[in-house]
């Protein structure tokens, strides 16, 4: 595995880079994926085991073992306080402060009732500027929030750090920056650093802590570890208020920035939006497309720069063709299924035949092919239909070994269901509203994905030939994924089918919190 999440990696260790606002991993089912699931989806074999936690907010090296022997050593070692840790941060300067420092404080978890336990760190001043001061901290013990919680409890909480009091910023300015232990293999000490974010540079520079410039570049450096720019320049650079933009989010779309409005603020941009993200990241062209909540959004509109409307981006290796003119609500590419993309070119599907219901632009279907698989895509539009034709060639693939269906999809279901067709692998990513001259179910002619999800799963799983697997997906946000799981379960029994669920979410480059829940919610059933 060569890609800019990977630190080292060898046949007993993988230290991995863990962006700022990723989960170490899945805390529970309603949760995003973390970077843990991530890794275990890219590793062949046995999945990783995963030796240490970062907070959430925290960037850099994270320890994974990937042999028996290296989980052992390794886990010997962390216990043991043999694995030299080191973090950089920024605190507010204080001249009358002392270089070197150190904090015995004993510690209990957040928002826990435990005893405190015992915890120690070093902190050691490495570089002054006019504002702020870079300190390098050694934990002796490993507790949670450690670094945090001593540097507030000696006077000089961290950068960006609201929970323990800490000046605002663009991010929490923490870093585990280095990591050192005996390696499994019994070679002898080993190194790994994580470098550190050319963020911390500028803000100790004199650069403000959490302006547009710099919310920006935080933003672009916390994706960079979770997309390989060798196959893939489509991602989710701002994600609105995780990354310090309300109401904005922001697609790198190979030259472009697309700028996408939830606002219903009719004037224009902020002049210093638009030089924030020219300055950071020197897009060939910015547009801007609005999406009010209540609905009413028009095409994009180019706002700096020069290009054209319809241009290709890559993806995991593959071409697709976009046109920011087509929708007010999609360019032809669905940024947040990027992980089921990945997921089907890593099947084995040579033979195979493959439905792709809601087709849209085919994408999925793109990826399907090009692991060998015979597609079927269906959609409402024939022009969606085209573009699908279009994508497949664009990646040398022949359309004519693939079929397509115009038609409404539940009708067209139903009748492939009676001519007695099935398919190694059904894909259903269906709108959450829509209504119908014909009969949806029972008599409406309407469709909702909250009420109507059991009976479309149903429908899909009797399309799977036997052994097969049906995949499922929902982008509405209100459909908790504990509730979007029961649905799945609930349609599965309807059709007398039985299987093995694993639920995915957003890919990492969308950012979610507390408040914030995923709204894509999918599964992965093994019939």
């Amino acid at each position: 595995m060569t890609a800019p999440w990977v630190l080292h990696e060898d046949d007993d260790v993988l230290v991995a880079s863990k962006p700022a606002g990723v989960n170490t991993h899945r805390a529970d089912v309603d949760a995003q994926d973390g970077l843990y699931e991530m890794l275990v989806g890219l590793s062949p074999g046995a999945p990783p085991a995963l030796l240490h936690r970062l907070d959430k907010e925290t960037s850099g090296a994270l320890l994974l073992g990937r042999s028996p022997r290296a989980n052992r050593a390794l886990t010997e070692q962390l216990a043991g306080r043999a694995v030299d840790k080191r973090y950089l941060l920024l605190v507010r300067r204080d001249d009358a402060r002392p270089a070197r420092l150190h904090c015995d404080d004993r510690i209990a978890k957040p928002r826990r009732e435990a005893p405190e336990q015992e915890a120690e760190t070093d902190f050691e001043r490495l570089e002054r500027g006019p504002a702020w001061e870079l300190f390098e901290a050694r934990p002796r013990t490993g507790r949670t929030h450690q670094v945090r919680v001593h540097a507030a409890r000696l006077g000089m909480p961290l950068l960006g750090d609201s929970t323990y009091d800490g000046p605002p910023a663009a991010r929490l300015f923490l870093h585990a920056h280095r990591l050192t232990f005996d390696h499994p293999s019994g070679t002898g000490p080993l190194t790994v650093e994580a470098p550190r974010p050319a963020s911390f540079a500028r803000v100790l520079a004199g650069a403000p802590a959490h302006g547009p410039v710099t919310s920006a570049l935080c933003a672009l450096e916390a994706r960079a570890p979770l997309i390989d720019p060798a196959e893939t320049d489509a991602y989710l650079w701002i994600d609105r208020h995780h990354d310090g933009f309300p109401d904005l989010r922001v697609e790198r779309l190979g030259p472009v920035a697309l700028v996408l409005r939830y606002d219903d603020d009719p004037g224009p941009l902020p002049r210093a939006t638009l030089d924030a993200l020219e300055e950071v990241a020197a897009p060939a062209a910015l547009w801007e497309q609005r999406r009010p909540r209540g609905g009413g959004g028009g095409p994009a509109a180019l706002v700096r720069g020069r290009g054209e409307a319809r241009f290709t981006v890559r993806e995991l290796g593959l071409t697709y063709q976009l046109d920011l003119h087509a929708s007010p609500t999609s360019t032809g590419l669905f940024l947040d299924q990027r992980e089921t993309r990945r997921r089907l070119l890593g099947l084995d599907l040579r033979g195979k035949t493959v439905l792709n219901a809601f087709a849209h632009t085919g994408a999925l279907s793109v990826a399907a092919a090009r692991a060998g698989a015979v597609t079927t895509s269906l959609d409402l539009s024939r022009r969606y239909l085209d573009w699908a034709r279009e994508n497949l060639a664009l990646n040398g693939l022949d359309a004519a070994g693939h079929d397509f269906i115009y038609g409404d999809a539940l009708d067209w279901m139903r009748r492939l269901e009676k001519k007695g067709r099935r398919f190694d692998l059904v894909l259903v990513d269906p709108p959450s509203f829509s209504t119908s001259t014909k009969r949806v179910a029972k008599g409406r002619r309407s469709w909702s994905v909250e009420r109507d999800l059991p009976a479309l799963v149903a429908l899909a799983a009797r399309l799977v030939s036997p052994g097969g697997r049906l995949f499922v997906s929902t982008n509405l946000r209100r459909l908790a994924a504990s509730a979007f799981l029961a649905r799945v379960e609930a349609g599965l029994r309807e059709a007398g089918r039985a299987g093995q669920v694993t639920p995915t979410t957003l890919p990492l480059d969308h950012r979610t919190g507390a408040q914030d829940p995923p709204y894509l919610k999918a599964a992965w059933v093994a019939l």
